[in-house]
């Protein structure tokens, strides 16, 4: 028996052209997309699908059961739906086509609005964010970048950054930006600049393994915060951003600073020396070492029971494999080697990880890490089926599925719950 099906209610975003019209703008389009030195908006990732398992789960089949989650969980759901007669998985508008942004509640739709450049809404999942239950959006191109929350602008500025973070505390849009050639950052308050840092390079972002919803800018202990380094003359330096104040946590040419963040109020700082990694945590060594058994060779700080913690590649004394896992204070597990993707949750016993692709699931896409989300110890996650025809995409948590009657792709997922 086939999960249920999301009605598809698109809207009318794709203008209504003749056969003749619709190939005259064809061609322009294309005319002007290869033409043209740098396409301002990126292609679809269609690249080769990546997969998503749970240590303890079978997997999905088509003929799973749906059942609705415990009433105090919420799953959010991100899709881009296309007209009928584009051939999205192809994508030879390179991402400029007209489309739909839509937005979900488990199978209650929330948001459905015209995307696509006119828009100033990108289709690239890499672009959409679900934080608290909203979704926000970036686009940028040579005009300038904007950011909106469930369609509307909330930020606005010229010049092209790509995000880094997104955090919206007490009514203030706080952004971190990366300039196109990376060689800096912004941070802004409502599209404001308060920090713009030449040769900067912050730890973290979107795709980082480690970040939570909002990316490399986070909310500590009521303070708003991020870290970054730079290397100036041989010394490297970091800092700790509390507020829009920085603070240097190092800075010395003798060490390699891994990743820098604050967990309950404290600083926490991951740094190579000589041919060790060290973690600090309040100014003192963690012993992350397992009784002097691993060697930690690099990876980047998690909380974990409110504790610091690294996920990285260690290897032990007189032995040079490397080996991939998260270690803290009295425990160390080691998790499947090279991992893909890398999901946790409030302690040590919620660690996942995973390599693509995994056997079985090669006819699906999971574009990037904001595509699945940890509930406890479990996983839930959106895949898009590849191939015209090969059926809806759909949420997966468990044995459970719920399919989307789109044409499209699922662009992620998060889960709320609500104590």
């Amino acid at each position: 028996m086939a999960g249920p099906e999301l009605p598809d209610t698109a809207g009318n975003c794709f203008p209504l052209l003749s056969k003749n019209t619709a190939m005259r703008a064809s061609s322009l389009l294309l005319l002007i997309l290869f033409s043209s030195c740098v396409l301002l908006e990126p292609a679809l990732p269609m690249g080769y699908p990546r997969a998503w398992e749970h240590s303890r789960s079978r997997g999905l089949s088509q003929d799973d059961v749906s059942a609705e989650p415990r009433p105090d969980t919420a799953f959010y759901v991100s899709a881009i739906s296309f007209p009928p007669s584009y051939d999205w998985q192809k994508d030879t508008a390179f991402g400029a086509t007209a489309c739909t942004l839509k937005f979900f509640r488990g199978a209650e739709q929330l948001l459905s609005v015209c995307a696509g450049p006119s828009q100033r809404i990108s289709a690239h999942p890499d672009r959409h964010h679900i934080i608290d239950g909203k979704l926000y959006s970036e686009y940028f191109d040579s005009h300038g970048t904007t950011v909106k929350c469930n369609g509307e602008t909330v930020a606005e500025w010229s010049g092209s950054e790509s995000l880094l973070g997104i955090l919206h505390k007490d009514g203030v849009l706080h952004t971190l930006g990366r300039g196109p050639s990376s060689l800096w950052f912004t941070y802004r308050r409502d599209g404001v600049p308060l920090m713009k840092v030449e040769g900067g390079e912050v730890f973290g972002g979107f795709d980082s393994c480690t970040c939570g919803p909002t990316g490399a800018i986070y909310e500590d202990d009521g303070a708003v915060c991020f870290a970054y380094k730079t290397t100036a003359g041989g010394v490297h330096r970091a800092y700790l951003v509390r507020d829009g104040v920085p603070e240097m946590m190092l800075g010395t040419p003798s060490v390699q600073v891994l990743d820098v963040k604050q967990i309950g109020g404290g600083a926490a700082v991951f740094y190579r020396e000589k041919s060790n990694a060290v973690l600090s945590f309040r100014g003192k060594p963690v012993d992350i070492y397992w009784g002097g058994r691993i060697i930690w060779v690099d990876g980047e700080i998690l909380s974990l029971s409110g504790r610091p913690s690294v996920v990285g590649h260690f290897n032990r004394p007189l032995n040079t494999r490397l080996n991939y896992g998260v270690g803290g204070e009295g425990f160390n597990k080691n998790l499947q080697g090279g991992s893909d993707f890398f999901y946790y949750g409030r302690d040590e016993n919620e660690l996942l990880s995973f390599n693509q692709p995994r056997p079985g699931w090669e006819g699906y896409y999971f574009f990037n890490r904001h595509c699945a989300c940890m509930v406890g110890s479990n996983l839930a996650a959106v895949l898009t089926p590849r191939g015209q025809g090969a059926g809806l995409p759909f949420l997966a948590f468990g044995k459970d599925t719920l399919r989307y009657n789109l044409y499209g792709f699922l662009s992620g997922v998060s889960v709320k719950i609500n104590n």
